[in-house]
């Protein structure tokens, strides 16, 4: 379901590279598709894009959580338009909760997407409106798959904390 993360980079990364020019194609050790585009500002990670069996029905799925269509995200002022920096794929559509976060990228397929067991699920990161722990989220799946889960901040900052 997951095709790829596309990253922002001050310089390469490192990793099993496929192919760099500009954009560098990459695998983690652990079998995640990378892909970092050498930039101006680095961005920690510009979007998640997601293979959709239907982009129209994984777009009403993501706007009942909150997100709106978005400018695409670039890590080059020329938008896509220079030899380093891919433009938005044909019919797809990015969203995110809001225009300064990251989001994920709705990417039309041809054919049936498949799981990429490296992801186990797309996590989201909340503030619980009632002041709890909010732990009682169970996950569910988008129309084409995608495990999506609910984290609070309190319990990302808890396990971001122990991985420094």
């Amino acid at each position: 379901y997951l095709t790829h993360f596309d990253l922002g980079l001050p310089s390469p990364i490192a990793g099993k590279i496929l192919d760099a020019y500009g954009i560098v194609n990459a695998v983690s050790p652990s079998g995640l598709p990378i892909r970092g585009i050498v930039g101006i500002a680095p961005d920690p990670i510009m979007l998640v894009a997601v293979n959709c069996e239907n982009v129209q029905k994984s777009r009403a799925f993501y706007e009942q959580l909150g997100f709106t269509e978005q400018e695409y995200p670039y890590a080059r002022p020329n938008k896509g338009m220079g030899q380093f920096e891919p433009p938005q794929p044909p019919k797809s559509v990015y969203m995110a909760p809001s225009a300064n976060c990251m989001g994920v990228l709705l990417l039309p397929s041809k054919k049936k997407p498949v799981a990429n067991p490296v992801v186990d699920s797309l996590n989201i990161v909340y503030t619980p409106s009632n002041g709890g722990s909010g732990d009682d989220v169970a996950p569910f799946e988008d129309p084409s798959g995608v495990t999506i889960s609910f984290q609070s901040v309190g319990a990302f900052e808890a396990e971001e904390k122990i991985t420094r």
